[in-house]
């Protein structure tokens, strides 16, 4: 039971990571590509730091009894600190919905020719849906998806591998930009961002942590898990860097030179990543929002689902580029306070 229990919580936390920016190569593009081979060094920064928080955290919801984050910014952070902190999570969650939207936006124009709003729209509409079952749609989509994302992503990469070897485009790397000087400052940002969204998500997986055991084995799997991940994207896309650099979807450019059948499956397991994300993303942010309207649980959905849809409109790589490095930022931050503070 304890380690199905560490499936789910690994599944979980990975799925909540790994959405549109992860999974389309635009992450790893952003933060590690551009340094060339030295972003493989990020990565393994970047796989200790998940799995270390990861672990904290879990063990901290499971040993407090937390089953929420509000529940774990209060006591550490003070009332004033913690309802601004709290407010910050809200719209960092509502960001990370609104980018999957987006992602799947771009995945439509891209991959099917279509309106980007169709994209937008059909996201939308799937994860209402599965808000109106909480954590147990959460935790099944999680328990199916990550896996065949695991096959998808090592097998495309190790495809590219095998037919174009390990001839590097971006051997150099490229000029740093405004907002990471470096790889490690590119890891560290990376991480900050991400645990700072997943740490909000594991805040409401006490139903699922039914032992130290599932809360830390649930961390360690989830933060080598995307490690692993992030490494079999990164490999791909610094062997195709100059051929995808400024696409909004890296890997699925990558697909198209494999082949019309991988363009295709890994569209539809690009889309399920983003599907992961938006509904951890969507799932806790509707549970804050129901402690003050906790009759209203569809009508709650339903509002939150309509009013992402013109932020999601803004576009998916403008999101990513603008978003992810600004709340990297904000979560060493909230996350210096965290272990500073009690």
């Amino acid at each position: 039971m304890e380690s199905n229990n560490s499936f789910k919580i690994a599944s979980i936390y990975i799925g909540t990571v790994i959405g549109a920016g992860f999974a389309s190569g635009q992450e790893i593009m952003q933060f590690f590509t551009k340094y060339g081979i030295r972003g493989l060094y990020g990565i393994l920064v970047a796989s200790v730091l998940f799995s270390l928080i990861g672990s904290f955290i879990l063990l901290k919801v499971y040993r407090h009894r937390i089953q929420s984050y509000e529940q774990l910014l209060r006591p550490a952070l003070g009332s004033v600190i913690g309802r601004l902190v709290e407010g910050l999570l809200s719209l960092l969650l509502l960001s990370g919905y609104c980018i999957m939207l987006a992602g799947s936006g771009a995945l439509f124009q891209q991959q099917f020719g279509l309106s980007k709003a169709y994209g937008i729209l059909f996201m939308s509409l799937i994860t209402f849906i599965i808000f109106l079952f909480s954590i147990r749609g959460l935790a099944w989509i999680n328990t199916v998806v990550v896996p065949i994302l695991f096959m998808g992503i090592i097998g495309i990469s190790t495809w590219v591998i095998s037919h174009w070897g390990l001839t590097l485009s971006n051997e150099v790397g490229s000029s740093f930009n405004s907002y990471t000087g470096n790889w490690m400052t590119s890891a560290l940002l990376y991480v900050s961002y991400n645990s700072i969204g997943a740490t909000v998500v594991m805040c409401s997986l006490l139903p699922l942590i039914n032992s130290s055991k599932a809360a830390w084995e649930g961390g360690i799997m989830g933060g080598l898990g995307l490690g692993l991940l992030a490494m079999f994207l990164l490999i791909p896309t610094l062997i195709f860097y100059t051929d995808i650099h400024g696409m909004e979807i890296p890997m699925m450019a990558i697909a198209t030179k494999v082949g019309s059948p991988i363009k295709i499956g890994y569209g539809i397991l690009l889309w399920l990543a983003m599907l992961t994300t938006a509904i951890a993303d969507g799932f806790v942010l509707i549970q804050s929002i129901e402690k003050r309207m906790p009759r209203y649980h569809v009508l709650n959905c339903l509002i939150f689902c309509m009013a992402a849809i013109p932020l999601a409109n803004l576009g998916f790589k403008n999101l990513v580029n603008t978003l992810y490095p600004a709340f990297g930022y904000i979560g060493i931050g909230v996350a210096l306070l965290l272990l500073f503070r009690r």
